[in-house]
Formats: structure tokens, C-alpha cells, sequence
């Protein structure tokens, strides 16, 4: 008796279910280890926000104002500068260390300062103190005013509050109107604007307006007249 023969499997079947995981299945975990990290990660960073909202209202991360680092002006003190910054910027009396937009008018109110040309950056140190470093204005020219006061205006024609002359700054031996902008804005007188494009080029110690150009008297004494 003859015994009968396995039919043979057609050469364009189908893998059953467990083969075809078989052939595909390094694929598929690779793609889900790729999908799960990808969570994970996002998960973090919602975890992170959050915990970030949670911890900037803590009250141990607020700072006063009063105890802010920075580097004062000339011829004025820390407490003093701070007191005019935190007046001119409208700023409250604390704010969140944390928190980047109390960072950002942080550095708002520093920079609408008449004295401070750049916040060059706000930076939050252990013990929760902030340091701002800034770049003040250094005055070039010394403008007297009509009724006598003498004011100082920067290279970039911006006049500064009202201070001290400097050693080493030029003198306009000309007298000008009482400027009519505030401090921290450009002085649009022109004798003044143009006086501080001369000092600028020939760094003179006395200037004087001719009929024509400038007489100009320099650090070594020399006399100089041009025309500009």
C-alpha cells in the first residue's frame, strides 16, 4: 500500500502569522524603541516646564531689587544707581530669579538708565544672586548752557545727567541753549552735534566755533583751525 505524499507548499504562499513576525520583528522593536524614547522625552520636557512653573512662585526665589550686582556709574554709589533704575524702569520692589521675563524687564529697566549705553547680561549665581554686567556711556564733550550749568553729552550725542565733568573730557568754549530733551536722547543742537563729531576725529581738550570750521586747541598745546 502506497502512502500518500505531503503536498508540497506553493512556492508564492503566505507566511503564517508567526513567521512573518519572525521576519519582521527587529524592525518593529527598533520603530518602537524609536516611538517610546521619543515619549519619554517629551514627557520630560512637559515634566520639566512644569516642575519650573512650580518652583519659579516659591518665595526663596524672589530677589529684592536693592540687592541686585552691578557696577555703579561714575561718581555715584550702588544703592543710589539702583534707586534711579528701579525709578526710571517703573520696577518692583522683588522678582523671580527664575522666571525670564522678570529677567527680560530686569534688563528693560537697567537699560532705560540716561547712563547705560548696553546690558551686556543678567546672570543668576548660587544663593539666588543676580548680577547684571552693563556698559556705561563715557562722556566726551562738556557743553556750558545758558544760565551757566555745564552739561556732557557722549560720543554718540546723547546727552548724559546732569554731573561732575571728568578729567580728559573736551570743552566747548561755546554756550548753548538749555538742552530741551532728557538725559538719555540725543542733544539735537547742531553746534553740540557737530562739536562731538570734531572732538571724535581730533580728540582736542578745548573747542570753539569759528565763522568757519573750528579752532581747536590740542593736548600738547598746539592750535589747530579746521574746516568742517
Amino acid at each position: 500500500m502506497s502512502r500518500s505524499k505531503k503536498p508540497r507548499k506553493p512556492k508564492d504562499a503566505v507566511p503564517p502569522a508567526g513567521s512573518w513576525w519572525r521576519t519582521m520583528r527587529p524592525a518593529a522593536l527598533a520603530l518602537l524603541t524609536l516611538v517610546l524614547a521619543g515619549g519619554l522625552l517629551a514627557g520630560l520636557g512637559q515634566l520639566g516646564d512644569e516642575a519650573l512653573r512650580r518652583i519659579g512662585p516659591r518665595d526663596r526665589y524672589k530677589v529684592r531689587f536693592v540687592d541686585v550686582e552691578c557696577d555703579p556709574p561714575p561718581n555715584t554709589n550702588r544703592p543710589t544707581f539702583l534707586a534711579e533704575v528701579r525709578y526710571v524702569g517703573n520696577f518692583p520692589d522683588t522678582f523671580n530669579a527664575l522666571d525670564p521675563a522678570d529677567r527680560v524687564r530686569l534688563s528693560a529697566a537697567f537699560a532705560a538708565h540716561p547712563w547705560v549705553e548696553a546690558v551686556e547680561g543678567v546672570a543668576v549665581e548660587p544663593a539666588t544672586l543676580v548680577r547684571v554686567r552693563l556698559k556705561f556711556r563715557t562722556p566726551v564733550l562738556a557743553v556750558k548752557v545758558d544760565g551757566g550749568a555745564v552739561r556732557l553729552v557722549d560720543g554718540n550725542k546723547v546727552l548724559l545727567p546732569e554731573a561732575v565733568t571728568p578729567p580728559g573730557v573736551a570743552e566747548l568754549a561755546d554756550t548753548v541753549p538749555v538742552p530741551p530733551t532728557p538725559a538719555g536722547q540725543v542733544w539735537a543742537d547742531e553746534t553740540v552735534k557737530r562739536a562731538v563729531e570734531v572732538v571724535v576725529a581730533y580728540k582736542p581738550t578745548r573747542l570753539e566755533k569759528m565763522v568757519r570750521g573750528w579752532r581747536l586747541t590740542l593736548p600738547d598745546g598746539r592750535v589747530l583751525q579746521v574746516d568742517r
